[in-house]
């Protein structure tokens, strides 16, 4: 049995001794412009900072992005202070200043990056003197995530894994008791998105369905308010789950269906319900794939990831809400039993489907979980996320996330959670004129599938929201043609919110800058846990 790849240090509190400072090195952002003198004067106590001054004026003053300055300190009272490293943020336009999300991600980039090479350099205790100890947090717990799994090639490894925290910047001590909290929670923050970036990185023969499902009752079935489940075959045959059945056919070994349920203490009023495509491998069925980039279709259950480490950050928390979360776990392989082109598959619903291109698995798998999810768990709000469609890929790249919803509200919501965490989304809207032009077939009620190449991600998102409702306007009027609409599933009264979120090219970060590592990316994690502690701190 192979040990869990994913380590992070431990989370250092404000409970240590700070009669001097305890990091050997000390991380301070300077931005273009700051006289490097005044700035250590006013931070530090005062013989180191007098000392450190006095280096710092022989230093280049132009404050150049990415250039970093190594001061050595050589005060006895501070003996184990043994470098202060200056960070260059470079300038920060005026604009930027205005939307101070992309600013704390900038240095965060930045800071992070030194965090590494302190690493690589045998740096035990490093402090960061950054003022928003959120960011701090998530930049310290991104940098220092080890992905050292027990079948990775053998490298050299820093023989030291460093424990970082923040510091105040008007005397270098530990964090004062009111900001711990803050300190704790941006640290989950990025313990979640990394838990998702390692299930999304590891190699689909160690996470076949059984071994995800696995994993999850490992990660959060101990978590407080918790509960995983994992139904097998013939519970889904009983669901008459046939969509979720059909693709998986193809598969030899047995698939699952997963559900997590979260229950926090003091829980409001809103239902929240979280779906998660988890295609472990998708190699595309009969309609095989090319052979470029399928070594990345392990991540194709880069939905489920995000949504179970959505489900970690919740419980790890405590949010005071109730959150249920249905992950479809199965692989989508070719085979003598594999469903083929122009078979017909027939829906939760009764609707028939005709299988036009296996490789469009994704929706037949998710519109089973959307409509036991709307039917069974009687959701007030529901997000997907999926790797669902490469056309999303050519319409945003890998920026922004692609976003799928009729409702203001909920998009404004969504959209400000994605900011804050710079994790950015982009709207679209599921038109009626797409409905003209979907997926139809001659044989069935549906195809999964259209004939032409155009507008894919939108059709593919108008054949989803089929299964959670009919479109109904919040504010009575009969025009469901456009903005602010909430489903409702017939046999249903309450309208639901919906959004669909399309991660087909964000899954993954071809380039690794700061604290984002070479590999699978983990998004949206950050913004979708930013958004559900939102709702639960509604009134």
């Amino acid at each position: 049995m192979l040990s869990d790849p994913y380590s992070l240090p431990p989370l250092i509190s404000n409970q240590l001794p700070v009669a001097q400072p305890l990091f050997n090195s000390l991380v301070i952002p300077v931005h273009q412009g700051t006289n490097l003198q005044e700035r250590l004067t006013s931070l530090l106590p005062d013989l180191l900072g007098q000392q450190l001054s006095t280096q710092a004026a022989t230093a280049s003053s132009n404050g150049k992005l990415n250039k970093c300055h190594i001061l050595y300190p050589d005060v006895p009272a501070l003996a184990n202070l043994h470098q202060v490293v200056l960070v260059r943020t470079g300038q920060v336009p005026e604009a930027r200043k205005q939307i101070p999300a992309k600013l704390d991600e900038k240095v965060g980039v930045l800071v992070a990056s030194t965090i590494k090479s302190l690493r690589s350099q045998g740096s035990k205790w490093i402090g960061m003197a950054i003022p928003e100890v959120h960011i701090a947090t998530t930049t310290a717990a991104m940098s220092l995530a080890l992905f050292d799994p027990a079948y990775a090639k053998t490298v050299a490894k820093p023989s030291v894994a460093p424990v970082v925290f923040p510091v105040m910047l008007a005397n270098c001590q530990l964090l004062e008791e009111a900001t711990t909290e803050a300190w704790e929670q941006g640290w989950v923050y990025r313990e979640a998105q990394n838990l998702a970036h390692c299930w999304m990185d590891t190699p689909a023969n160690l996470m076949a369905p059984r071994a995800f499902a696995t994993k999850m009752e490992t990660h959060l079935g101990p978590l407080a308010n918790v509960t995983v489940t994992a139904h097998n075959m013939d519970w889904a045959i009983a669901q008459k789950m046939g969509l979720f059945l059909g693709v998986a056919q193809g598969l030899a070994k047995p698939v699952h269906f997963l559900e997590i349920h979260y229950h926090g203490t003091g829980a409001r009023a809103h239902t929240l319900r979280l779906v998660g495509k988890g295609v472990t491998f998708d190699m595309g069925g009969i309609d095989i794939k090319p052979w470029q980039g399928m070594e990345d279709m392990k991540a194709n259950m880069g939905g489920a990831a995000c949504m179970a480490a959505t489900m970690y950050g919740i419980a790890s928390l405590c949010m005071p809400i109730s959150v249920v979360c249905a992950i479809p776990l199965c692989k989508n392989m070719p085979g003598s039993r594999a469903v083929k082109p122009g078979n017909m598959l027939m829906a939760m619903n009764g609707q028939t489907i005709e299988v036009l291109n296996t490789n469009a698995e994704g929706r037949l798998i998710l519109a089973n979980t959307l409509y036991y999810v709307s039917t069974v768990h009687c959701p007030s709000m529901l997000l997907d996320v999926a790797t669902l469609t490469g056309a999303m890929a050519v319409a945003l790249g890998s920026t922004y996330t692609g976003m799928f919803t009729n409702l203001d509200s909920l998009w404004s919501a969504l959209n400000c959670a994605g900011n804050a965490q710079h994790k950015l989304l982009w709207r679209m809207l599921m038109h009626p004129e797409y409905h003209k032009v979907m997926c139809k077939s001659r044989v069935a009620d549906l195809a999964n599938l259209l004939t032409s190449h155009s507008a894919g991600s939108c059709t593919a998102a108008m054949f989803l929201r089929k299964f959670v409702g009919e479109p109904v306007h919040l504010d009575g009027e009969d025009d469901t043609t456009a903005k602010d609409c909430a489903l409702r599933v017939k046999s249903l009264g309450a309208p639901v919110h919906y959004a669909h979120l399309d991660i087909a090219r964000v899954m993954s970060s071809k380039a690794g800058n700061g604290y984002n590592h070479d590999g699978m990316s983990g998004r949206p994690t950050r913004a979708l846990i930013a958004y559900v502690q939102q709702l639960a701190q509604a009134k």
